[in-house]
């Protein structure tokens, strides 16, 4: 049966009818997080609404978090899951925590190298020092949705017994202190334009807007434990922070 919206004699624009309607759908389950929607032109035929009415209607429901549009892929369904309790102002993963697609794999790469000047620096390290390199690439389903890079003292992953031959023995000692509870951070996040190895990455075309947070992670006894970045493409992240006045 057609969902058919007049044109004639409404009170409310019809875009919002349709942008309300995609919404009830996307409540009760007709189209779940990773479903394609159907094309525009189908939509716009089902809704007896013009093109430009109907990609009105689309793009409040990209403002709102709910669809992405993706180049040759069309409008997939993102998640409509309740917002995570927890916000930024708690340390963790924000990948994993607030990227609007379940994360479903992901693939470490490890390596190690003398630490640099700004490493001695910033996590208090000797010249003969040396620190692990982990990158961490994030999917949705096939579709890299985010990507870490972490430098990591030796001695934390050896004092923490993890397997250095073991990729996911790493990432898991990553996630496991991320989530540990008794960090604090130096925190800073800004809007950059991608450059070529990260475009490459993240599968988006190059020049495209992307979230980078930059942390430095410390022990309750000031201990720098991890120094690393993570690469948030725009469209994919909402992220949440609790405020109040005092």
């Amino acid at each position: 049966m057609k969902n058919v919206v007049e044109e004639k004699n409404v009170k409310i624009p019809l875009y919002v009818t349709v942008y309300e309607t995609i919404c009830q759908w996307l409540k009760e389950g007709k189209y779940k997080p990773g479903d394609k929607l159907p094309g525009e032109n189908i939509l716009a035929e089902q809704f007896q609404v013009s093109r430009s009415t109907l990609r009105q209607a689309m793009l409040l429901l990209q403002e709102d978090g709910l669809i992405g549009n993706h180049q040759g892929k069309g409008n997939i369904v993102l998640s409509n899951q309740d917002l995570k309790s927890n916000g930024l102002e708690k340390v963790g993963n924000p990948i994993l925590d607030f990227c609007v697609q379940p994360i479903d794999r992901t693939v470490t790469a490890v390596g190690f190298q003398p630490a640099t000047r700004k490493h001695q620096e910033v996590l208090k390290l000797g010249v003969s020092s040396i620190v692990a390199v982990i990158d961490i690439t994030y999917f949705h389903q096939d579709m890299p949705v985010g990507f870490a890079m972490a430098y990591m003292p030796y001695e934390v992953l050896n004092e923490g017994n993890v397997d250095l031959e073991d990729t996911d023995s790493v990432y898991r000692f990553y996630t496991r202190l991320l989530s540990s509870g008794r960090l604090y951070s130096d925190t800073k996040l800004r809007i950059v334009h991608s450059r070529e190895r990260l475009a490459n990455i993240l599968a988006i075309p190059e020049g495209d807007p992307l979230l980078i947070m930059e942390e430095e992670l410390y022990t309750e006894y000031d201990k720098p434990v991890l120094s690393h970045k993570m690469f948030m493409g725009a469209d994919l992240y909402e992220i949440r922070l609790k405020r109040k006045s005092k």
